[in-house]
């Protein structure tokens, strides 16, 4: 009898809290829109340069569409997924005086996983939260410009990193929200040209993306 008291006893002390953790489950699904701030650096691609004083420079800033899905696990935790769709990168060719061509360009469509803490209501409407998780971001649409074709096959291929989100969620009534976030991406890219096949070049590629979404809680 008691050792069948202690196994009881040892049971409940290792499910209690895993209950406790998993207990009133919902989902939350978000859409919106973002905008896309990268810190990145361009490759040295040996592209056709027009002058000895050109240089080769990344536009990483764009705007895309966001989508995510989180799993409430209770009141205080929830684990989120999260993506965009594509968004485009040139590499310009840096003419001086605010003036460049485009030397190349590919897309980009990061997916973010992370598990958030929800902090108490605020005013009964907003609803801080924050947290941290991993990134992969894939590219594709690789191109390079006319004048150009000595890049090709002109290939890029993104890593993963960590990440980490902060924002708040606005309840405007029947289990809708309104949202705002930040979010940082830690993240790189490599680069192989036709004229250097031998070449891996490996460039960073941190992003921060800014976003406003609606979404709904059930």
């Amino acid at each position: 009898m008691r050792i069948r008291s202690t196994l009881f006893l040892a049971t409940a002390l290792v499910f209690a809290p895993l209950a406790a953790f998993a207990a009133t489950p919902s989902f939350t699904a978000t859409g919106g829109i973002a905008a896309l701030y990268g810190n990145g650096t361009a490759p040295d691609l040996g592209a056709v340069m027009p002058s000895a004083t050109s240089q080769l420079k990344i536009d990483d800033n764009d705007v895309a569409f966001t989508a995510s899905f989180a799993w409430n696990i209770n009141d205080a935790w929830a684990l989120e997924a999260w993506m965009t769709w594509p968004s485009q990168r040139n590499i310009n060719i840096d003419l001086g005086n605010d003036q460049h061509v485009l030397a190349a360009s590919y897309d980009v469509r990061p997916v973010m996983l992370s598990m958030q803490y929800q902090f108490p209501k605020m005013a009964q409407r907003y609803r801080p939260f924050a947290g941290v998780g991993w990134q992969w971001t894939r590219t594709s649409n690789e191109a390079v410009a006319p004048g150009q074709e000595q890049l090709q096959p002109f290939q890029v291929h993104g890593d993963d990193g960590l990440a980490a989100v902060a924002g708040v969620d606005i309840d405007v009534g029947n289990n809708w929200i309104v949202r705002g976030d930040v979010r940082f991406l830690d993240s790189s890219v490599a680069t192989t040209t036709g004229n250097r096949p031998d070449v891996t070049m490996k460039n960073s590629a941190n992003t921060m993306v800014y976003g406003a979404s609606v979404g709904y809680r059930f």
